[in-house]
């Protein structure tokens, strides 16, 4: 008599609705993810922040633009034309106005110099960071001195702009002329403090929840898989590297766009071009590493796969995967660790992203070890070998042909004994009972072998 059906079949009908819904919830927050881990690591870290201000100062066109900032601010703020014109003697006053001109596109020249020299741009670096700890500690309301009713935050360059004053060989004195405010470029208003500081919290949480939440859900949509665990895997890997690939779509999009608005002159669009490729670089950076994390995925689960590569590799492979758990782990640890010495990405370099790397390669190779251990009980290292020296062998035969000829000289040669079809008949049984040659490969070569027989 046989038994009842199992009442839990409708379960899978409800998973196909479950786990689509959690692949596109999770992909989304994936998208969105992105974009939170790059503003935190950007915004709220000082050490980034002075970095890419390093790298900002590093491009031409931003260095022009900074350089005639400067410039401005000193002949705004000092009469440079009034100075050269009490050095000259007084039949040469008039022409105090085309030094003074003169000296401004001299003075330009000498600044981009002067801001590509190490010591000013470790000055400006410097600045940077300070600017970053402020605006963090106003962001995140740790801040005594700067209120919600307070001052601006700002970026002070008045430094690097009294250096500038002493570069065009100008009169000391006049450094201590200029206005306290003169070299300072406003980051955010008072009025904008309250604002940032609500945003700030809400970054903060969503930087650490959501890509939580992303990748918990698509890993929830591999465990309700059941059955199609391996196909779900590969779906998740794809969505990974969608996630990433749309990001980078959006930066490019974006960044064209903010362009376009933000560049009023042709003189300015460099400038601005550059400020957005070095300002967005660890949004690009995150979602690279998004990319090449999917990759991994989708390999894994086309190794799981029916494919008769991933086939092949796992029947050789198995019998060191049962047997040999040591070597396995040693040689998946060497290649973890020359890909975390490479550092392709720099996720590579940071202490979470490896361990969780890690994880999920241990993990990994522990579920193929146990797929190969039941797809391929009995398989043996001499099996394999035997597997190997028939792939060359067939290999060879296809080139050369099956008497060492290449193929346009294949056939049976005058004078030479046919092969014997029975003992050709055994020798593909016993490939196909050590597990060498699948069934449809055992299948194709015993019906070519009947093929010759008929036609001898």
């Amino acid at each position: 008599m046989t038994s009842a059906p199992s009442p839990a079949a409708p379960a899978p009908r409800a998973h196909r609705f479950v786990v689509p819904t959690l692949l596109i919830i999770g992909t989304i927050l994936a998208v969105i993810s992105i974009f939170a881990v790059f503003a935190n690591r950007q915004v709220l870290n000082a050490d980034n922040w002075a970095e890419t201000s390093s790298q900002l100062l590093a491009s031409p066109a931003i260095r022009t633009q900074v350089s005639d900032f400067l410039v401005d601010q000193v002949y705004s703020n000092v009469d440079v034309r009034g100075e050269v014109a009490g050095a000259l003697p007084k039949r040469l006053a008039p022409l105090a106005g085309p030094a003074a001109n003169g000296l401004r596109e001299l003075a330009e020249k000498r600044t981009d110099k002067l801001l590509g020299r190490p010591r000013v741009q470790e000055a400006w670096k410097g600045a940077n960071k300070i600017t970053a700890e402020q605006f963090i500690n106003i962001a995140e309301g740790n801040s005594k001195a700067v209120t919600a009713q307070g001052n601006a935050v700002v970026l002070n360059l008045d430094v690097i702009l009294k250096e500038l004053i002493q570069r065009l060989g100008l009169p000391r004195s006049l450094a201590d002329k200029v206005p306290e405010g003169a070299g300072k470029i406003k980051v955010m208003s008072s009025s904008q403090i309250s604002t940032i500081q609500s945003a700030t919290n809400l970054l903060k949480s969503l930087a650490l929840v959501l890509p939580v939440l992303a990748f918990g859900m698509l890993g929830l949509a591999v465990f309700l898989a059941r059955d199609r665990r391996r196909h779900t895997l590969m779906v998740v890997g794809i969505d990974i590297v969608f996630a990433g690939v749309l990001v980078l779509i959006a930066r490019n999009v974006l960044g064209n766009h903010i362009v376009n608005v933000l560049a009023t002159t042709d003189a300015v669009r460099p400038a601005v071009e550059d400020v957005w490729s070095i300002g967005t670089r660890i949004l690009q950076d995150v979602a690279q590493a998004m990319v090449i994390g999917g990759i991994p995925v989708i390999f894994a689960a086309w190794l799981a796969g029916p494919m008769r590569p991933a086939v092949a590799f796992r029947r050789s492979a198995a019998p060191w995967l049962r047997e040999s758990a040591g070597w396995t782990y040693g040689v998946v640890a060497a290649i973890v660790l020359l890909v975390i010495a490479w550092g392709p990405i720099p996720a590579t370099r940071m202490a979470i992203p490896v361990l969780i790397m890690i994880g999920l390669v241990i993990v990994g190779t522990e579920a193929l070890r146990r797929q190969t251990a039941l797809e391929f009980p009995d398989a043996t290292v001499e099996g394999t070998r035997a597997s190997f020296s028939s792939g060359a062998t067939r290999a060879r035969k296809a080139v050369f042909g099956p008497h060492g000829t290449t193929n346009g000289d294949r056939g049976h040669h005058a004078g030479e004994p046919m092969p014997d079809p029975v003992a050709q008949l055994e020798r593909l049984s016993a490939l196909h009972d050590t597990g060498v040659l699948t069934d449809d490969e055992f299948a194709a070569e015993k019906q070519v072998l009947v093929g010759k027989g008929l036609s001898a």
